[in-house]
């Protein structure tokens, strides 16, 4: 985990560094039709592995928490499952993240837009901007394989389960 926010930081600055030195020049139009399509996928993956999680993962929390007492959790026989679990979560949360950035994004850029310290270093503004919205869509690309990834291995598992069904049968 932390050397992922640590690869994350350091795109974010190497994407920086890169944008202000190639002086790539956007504009804030351009920007924003970009974190709409942004915030379209990261709403999608929010809502729909929110809703999967609420729907498919009750019996989650009820091999935590027991109503009289709080007891170990043992998920060693269901690894699988947890793995899918923690897939979806964490895809969740990478959309979450990408969806609260584009809102301060959106209010700096009000707040700050005809401020004197904007027009001054509107590079360095617009290069952060860019290489924050950079590293947003690596980690929403990132949420939407690991939400791939969490159905492949949800599949896979549904015909495990069958297989093991069949063989029952057979016997």
């Amino acid at each position: 985990m932390r050397l992922r926010l640590f690869l994350y930081g350091v795109l974010f600055f190497c994407a920086e560094f890169a944008y202000i030195y190639f002086d790539v020049s956007y504009s804030l139009a351009d920007l924003k039709n970009y974190t709409d399509a942004l915030l379209a996928a990261s709403g999608m993956v929010f809502t729909l592995m929110g809703i999967w999680i609420a729907f498919l993962y009750p019996n989650a929390l009820s091999r935590i928490v027991d109503p009289n007492k709080i007891k170990t959790a043992d998920f060693s026989q269901t690894l699988s499952e947890t793995r899918r679990l923690e897939n979806i979560v964490a895809s969740v949360l990478k959309s979450a993240m990408s969806i609260v950035f584009v809102l301060v994004l959106y209010l700096a850029k009000v707040i700050l837009y005809k401020m004197p310290l904007y027009t001054n270093h509107v590079v360095v503004f617009k290069s952060v901007a860019l290489a924050g919205v950079t590293v947003l869509s690596v980690l929403q690309i990132d949420a939407i394989l690991g939400v791939v990834f969490a159905n492949i291995m949800f599949i896979n598992d549904l015909h495990r389960r069958r297989e093991d069904r069949e063989m029952n049968e057979e016997i």
